[in-house]
C-alpha cells in the first residue's frame, strides 16, 4: 500500500510540475522572437512550418481559427506608447493610413480573450467598413462604447488589440517590421 502512494504522489507532483512549467512557457517565458512595430508585436514564427511547440500552443488558446501565416499576419497590441497596459478607462485613437492588405480588421478583446460585451456590437474596424479622413488616414476610435469615427468597444477593463493582415503586400509579407501600422494616441481617462 505504501508503494502505491507514493507512486501515487509522485504521478501527482510530476503531472503539477509538467503543467506548471506549461503554463509558464506558453503565457509567460514568450520564448518566441518578437517583431515590434510601434506599440504592435507580433511572431514571424506563428503560422509557419518552422513555428515552436509552445508558440503553436500559445496560438491555438488565444487565437481562435487563426490562419497559416501565407495568408495572414496577425499584430497584437496590449499596452500604450509609454507601456501602460490599454484600459477601457482611457479613450484612445488608432491612426494611419490603411494597411497594405488586400483586407485588415483591427478588433479589441477582453482580459479572456473573447470578445468584449457590450451593446454597441462595435467589436472592429476593417477595410470593408472603415472611413478615412481628407488626408487619406483611417481613424479608429476605441472607447468603452464604440464611439467615434470607426469605433470600438472597449468595454470595461483592459483589452487588447488584434490586427490582421489578410493576405498582406508582398514587401509587408516579407519584412512585416517595416510596415506602416496604425499608431495609437492617449486621449481622456476617467478615475
Amino acid at each position: 500500500m505504501k508503494t502505491l502512494l507514493k507512486w501515487l504522489a509522485a504521478l501527482v507532483v510530476g503531472v503539477a510540475l509538467g503543467a506548471g512549467s506549461l503554463w509558464y512557457m506558453v503565457f509567460k517565458a514568450n520564448p518566441a522572437p518578437m517583431i515590434t512595430v510601434g506599440i504592435w508585436h507580433m511572431n514571424p514564427l506563428a503560422g509557419s512550418a518552422a513555428s515552436d511547440p509552445y508558440s503553436r500552443l500559445y496560438i491555438a488558446i488565444t487565437s481562435i481559427l487563426a490562419l497559416n501565416k501565407s495568408e495572414t499576419i496577425y499584430f497584437e497590441a496590449k499596452t500604450d506608447n509609454e507601456g501602460g497596459r490599454l484600459s477601457s478607462a482611457c479613450d484612445y485613437t488608432l491612426t494611419g493610413p490603411p494597411p497594405a492588405a488586400r483586407w485588415w480588421s483591427v478588433t479589441a478583446y477582453g482580459d479572456n480573450d473573447m470578445l468584449i460585451p457590450t451593446e454597441s456590437a462595435r467589436y472592429s474596424a476593417s477595410a470593408a467598413g472603415a472611413t478615412t479622413n481628407a488626408d487619406g488616414n483611417v481613424e479608429i476610435a476605441l472607447t468603452p462604447a464604440g464611439d467615434g469615427p470607426n469605433g470600438i468597444a472597449t468595454g470595461n477593463g483592459n483589452f487588447t488589440l488584434l490586427l490582421r493582415l489578410y493576405q498582406p503586400a508582398e514587401d509587408v509579407a516579407a519584412a512585416p517590421e517595416t510596415a506602416p501600422l496604425f499608431t495609437l494616441k492617449k486621449g481622456a481617462c476617467r478615475a
